[in-house]
């Protein structure tokens, strides 16, 4: 890996557990929304932040191999891919005559976009990143579950319908995208260096997870229990997540310097 853009350590976070946690987690939680009007939205977008803690690890497995410039463009071309195949996997599971299809249709569409465009970037641009095609696969992957969990947040609902008419129509789309993005390629993107390990990195992207959680209760409907159950509990867990990476950060910082200029080699 390039050290320049954070591969000279070992990840000390195993890349499967953040598989497991953005599968199941994120698609428990989609699949749960139906079931309870408040308690189904509030699960389907922690279900999304599952998803974008995995997107995060996934973006700085692929993007360690560069300089990191290429870590916010991978990140809007993912979610856009997982736009597109949640959209279109919903409306297969209506062509299919079961709603429930639909989640897993559109991630399976979205892995799918997303491994022609991992093998069309290293055939014919000749990107010489071996986990180019697993990684691209997990990040589009990971995009359409967080994309679908938060749609199905402020639906209230998985059915394409509920969500056409309460994220499309409305273009919450559009701010999911953008918002998704950020919270998935943003960790990598302030962590990056030599000695960046995932373990920083991974609990800013739960924080940006959790603030955009935060934001989905408000888009649901801050004045509803649905809305304000979210908004509470996403605001109070980035809280809680902000804090734990600014102790990382100090922790593994040579030193911390709150204003002022950083004192000179002598005077350490």
């Amino acid at each position: 890996m390039s050290v320049a853009a954070g591969g000279g350590s070992e990840s000390a976070v195993d890349p499967k557990i953040t598989i497991g946690i953005g599968i199941i987690g994120g698609l428990i939680g989609v699949y749960l929304t139906p079931f309870h009007s408040v308690l189904g939205p509030l699960l389907a977008s922690l279900g999304a932040v599952c998803a974008i803690i995995w997107g995060a690890d996934a973006i700085a497995r692929v993007a360690s191999y560069g300089l990191g410039t290429g870590v916010p463009s991978i990140g809007y071309m993912s979610v856009a891919v997982g736009v597109i195949g949640v959209l279109s996997g919903l409306a297969g599971g209506v062509m299919l005559g079961n709603i429930y299809l639909g989640p897993i249709l559109g991630v399976i569409l979205s892995a799918i976009i997303g491994a022609v465009i991992a093998i069309l970037g290293k055939k014919i641009v000749g990107m010489k990143i071996p986990v180019l095609l697993t990684g691209t696969m997990e990040l589009t992957a990971a995009s359409a579950i967080s994309i679908l969990g938060f749609s199905a947040a402020i639906a209230g609902g998985i059915g394409m319908a509920a969500i056409v008419s309460s994220v499309v129509a409305t273009g919450f789309i559009a701010l999911l995208f953008i918002m998704n993005t950020m919270a998935i390629q943003h960790p990598f993107n302030a962590c990056l260096g030599p000695q960046e390990n995932r373990v920083r990195t991974l609990k800013l992207a739960a924080s940006t997870g959790f603030i955009s959680m935060a934001v989905v209760g408000i888009l649901g409907g801050l004045f509803t229990a649905k809305g304000a159950v979210i908004a509470i509990i996403g605001a109070i867990a980035w809280f809680i997540t902000i804090k734990m990476f600014l102790e990382a950060s100090k922790e593994e910082a040579a030193s911390v310097a709150w204003s002022g200029m950083w004192p000179k080699e002598e005077e350490l």
